[in-house]
């Protein structure tokens, strides 16, 4: 039986193991050729190592495997073998690139891991609805934080931040399987953020960013988000997870807008367009650290109150968001956002 103390030891133990093997993974990542090469779309002047994201997964899972009995837990078990089939699709594309319809297919089979293991919404009253919902749940917010992995500290500071507020939910409520999960990765991502965090000494390349993105939005879907009210339930996932949408919103209708093609790569992100106002990279990091900070103290919020006033704050969310876009939009991101390439610019 897992208890809050499993869930202290599950978030210290995958922090520590994270912490201590990301320098072996930045070794490795030199001795094998996974580097991230200078280009005219990215800020570094020299070769980053591209592991990071196999740290942060191996945390993960030794998380997984001290609080939970993983193979006797089928849902539990799918999230995993999902995650492992990312891993391996990442980093194939960090070594020698991949095309974005093979990446995107690699991304719909990890999420049938899931879908078949039990893990689909509910709420469409349709089978065929909630599983095609599932799908497109799934491998939108994947693909979110793999976009959003385009500044130091970025994604795995934002992944730090919301899989504790799933976590913080998740134990509350009583559901303490998916709380391990949460507080798994909460940990293995805190521990990678140390060497992450800028000035950054590894990247975590897309065997990280898809991991991640891939978890969370399976914890979103495996969690039962009580509340009073289907609205507010349904909405506090997705205030959690607002600033990846904003972000991956924010870029597909500026490149929509500017007849470019939304796969193209650039530095015409929100933290791109954050910086160009005047903020220093790390300053910008911290900024979105802590808009992501208040959109999960507002999905706490809406769990406590009335529908009135949830539905209240659920608008006044978006409106600030929308706001914010339609100023990041203004900002001309010059021929730096609009040259192709890779996306990660750190």
């Amino acid at each position: 039986m897992i208890d809050w103390i499993d869930l202290i030891e599950v978030f210290v133990t995958t922090a520590i193991i994270a912490y201590l093997i990301t320098p072996l993974s930045r070794k490795v990542a030199f001795k094998t050729g996974y580097l991230d090469q200078p280009k005219d779309t990215k800020v570094h002047a020299h070769p980053m190592p591209l592991l990071g994201g196999a740290s942060v997964y191996i945390a993960f899972m030794i998380g997984l495997f001290i609080t939970i009995k993983v193979f006797g837990n089928p849902r539990i078990f799918g999230i995993a073998a999902g995650s492992t089939v990312l891993l391996i699709v990442g980093l194939v594309d960090d070594k020698m690139g991949m095309m974005p319809e093979l990446k995107l297919l690699a991304q719909f089979l990890a999420s049938m891991a899931v879908v078949k293991s039990g893990v689909r919404i509910e709420f469409l009253g349709n089978y065929y609805l909630n599983t095609i919902f599932t799908y497109l749940w799934l491998v939108g917010i994947t693909n979110s934080f793999n976009l959003l992995d385009n500044m130091n500290g970025l994604s795995a500071g934002i992944a730090v931040i919301a899989s504790a507020f799933f976590g913080i939910v998740m134990a509350s409520s009583g559901q303490i399987e998916v709380a391990a999960v949460s507080f798994a990765l909460t940990g293995a991502c805190l521990g990678f953020l140390k060497h992450n965090f800028p000035r950054a000494n590894i990247f975590m390349g897309d065997s990280g960013s898809l991991v991640i993105g891939f978890v969370l939005a399976a914890l979103a879907v495996e969690g039962t988000w009580k509340t009073r009210f289907l609205t507010t339930s349904l909405a506090m996932p997705i205030v959690i997870l607002a600033y990846p949408i904003f972000d991956t919103t924010l870029v597909t209708v500026m490149r929509i807008l500017e007849g470019r093609s939304v796969f193209q790569g650039g530095r015409d992100h929100s933290s791109h367009r954050l910086a160009l106002l005047g903020l220093r990279r790390r300053g910008t990091v911290l900024v979105i650290y802590c808009i992501c900070a208040a959109l999960g103290l507002s999905a706490l919020l809406i769990q406590r109150i009335s529908i009135r006033s949830a539905t209240g704050v659920i608008i006044l969310v978006a409106v600030l968001l929308v706001s914010l876009g339609v100023r990041l939009g203004m900002v001309d991101t010059g021929r730096y956002g609009r040259m192709k390439g890779h996306d990660n610019g750190e």
